[in-house]
This record gives structure tokens, C-alpha cells and sequence, in this order.
């Protein structure tokens, strides 16, 4: 009896930590995801040991617009953070009246 008792919590904490583990991966995903999309807008160069990306502005006489795989990274977070609402707090819930005067 004891025996299965232990199993039991065995298998639950098994689960609970396969659970966690994968609750926790999506998100991971999701942002390698948006890097990489965003990185096939680049072309990938390397540079003193370094992933640079760079990009061709509007026309041909222009420069080149670079930057490094870290700050690459940062900017696809920066917009995925700008463009979740939940993430950055969302705007301030208004409760409104139907019908009301509004003030």
C-alpha cells in the first residue's frame, strides 16, 4: 500500500513539473518565431565574431541600416511588448453608463 502511495506522488509530481514546463515554453517560441520572421527581413552578415543584421534603406545610394542579433532581439520585444496589452498593463478601464451623461 505504501508503495502505491508513492508512486502516486511520484507520477503527480511528474506531471506537475511536465505541466509547468510546458506552460512556460509557448511564449519562448512565440518570440524566436517573431525573431526569426523578422530577421528574413535582414541580410545576415558576421563581424568580429558577431551576427550583424543589416538593411538596405528606400534606395540604392542610401546607407545601410545595421544592427546586432541582441539588439534585434530587443526590438521584436519591444514591439511585441508595445502591442500586448496585458503585457504593458493596458489603458485604464473607463466604467460607462449607457444612456448616462458621460461626466
Amino acid at each position: 500500500m505504501a508503495r502505491i502511495q508513492v508512486l502516486r506522488s511520484v507520477l503527480l509530481a511528474a506531471g506537475v513539473l511536465a505541466m509547468s514546463a510546458c506552460a512556460t515554453q509557448p511564449e519562448v517560441s512565440l518570440l524566436e518565431k517573431k525573431f526569426q520572421r523578422e530577421a528574413n527581413n535582414y541580410q545576415q552578415f558576421q563581424h568580429e565574431g558577431q551576427t550583424v543584421y543589416c538593411q538596405r534603406a528606400g534606395t540604392k545610394s542610401m546607407p545601410m541600416h545595421c544592427v546586432s542579433e541582441s539588439q534585434l532581439r530587443l526590438q521584436v520585444e519591444n514591439m511585441q511588448r508595445s502591442r500586448n496589452l496585458v503585457q504593458r498593463g493596458g489603458p485604464p478601464y473607463v466604467a460607462t453608463v449607457p444612456g448616462g451623461s458621460g461626466t
